[in-house]
């Protein structure tokens, strides 16, 4: 894919997951929560610049285009969540409890998963355009179900008392959907390494 669309994609995707999910995690409505529990979830960020490493036609366009991409996520998703009154607190030193915008709490958080999506998004999008252009592509291929199932399992355990219904279902089919990606991606290497072994 040519640099400029690449660019875009990695804009827009990350401003709609970045403000979609706490947007859609915080609603009322049951089915549109469950889905923002998708959106605001570790391995859909992962997921993000890792499928635009795949799309990207270098390792230097993969890097590139998945760290701006997490970073447009990471920014939208606080500045959302700011909106919203997340980072408000109260004025301890008043007996009128009066409540204040946490500017250094605000920043000192975004800044941290920034430094992270820095770190993260050059390793993800490089490990999808590995996934489809490397030598050696299982591994990198089963980076983010890897990544879902571990999450999910986490999720499952420590949360599932407190979610409701439809975020449980949606953590239990994406690990169902984890699981069997790992089996098939690991079934299609192995058919594959048989039949270049095989005589012709």
């Amino acid at each position: 894919m040519r640099t400029l669309p690449l660019v875009s994609l990695a804009i827009v995707t990350g401003a709609a997951v970045g403000i979609g999910g706490p947007l859609l995690d915080a609603s009322a409505s049951p089915s549109a929560s469950a889905l923002g529990a998708v959106l605001v979830a570790g391995w859909c960020y992962a997921a993000i610049p890792f499928c635009l490493g795949m799309a990207s036609t270098s390792k230097l366009k993969a890097a590139t285009v998945g760290t701006t991409a997490l970073l447009i996520t990471v920014v939208s998703y606080y500045s959302i969540k700011a909106a919203k009154g997340d980072f408000r607190t109260v004025d301890l030193s008043e007996t009128s409890g009066r409540e204040f915008f946490s500017w250094g709490e605000f920043a000192s958080t975004t800044l941290f998963w920034c430094l992270a999506a820095i770190i993260l998004g050059p390793l993800l999008g490089v490990a999808g355009w590995m996934a489809r252009q490397g030598v050696i592509r299982l591994p990198f291929q089963l980076c983010v179900p890897i990544i879902t199932l571990a999450e999910t399992i986490m999720r499952l355990q420590v949360e599932a008392s407190r979610a409701s219904s439809p975020a449980v279902w949606v953590w239990e089919s994406v690990c169902a959907t984890s699981i069997a990606l790992i089996v098939l991606l690991i079934g299609v290497a192995a058919w594959k390494k048989r039949d270049r072994r095989s005589p012709a």
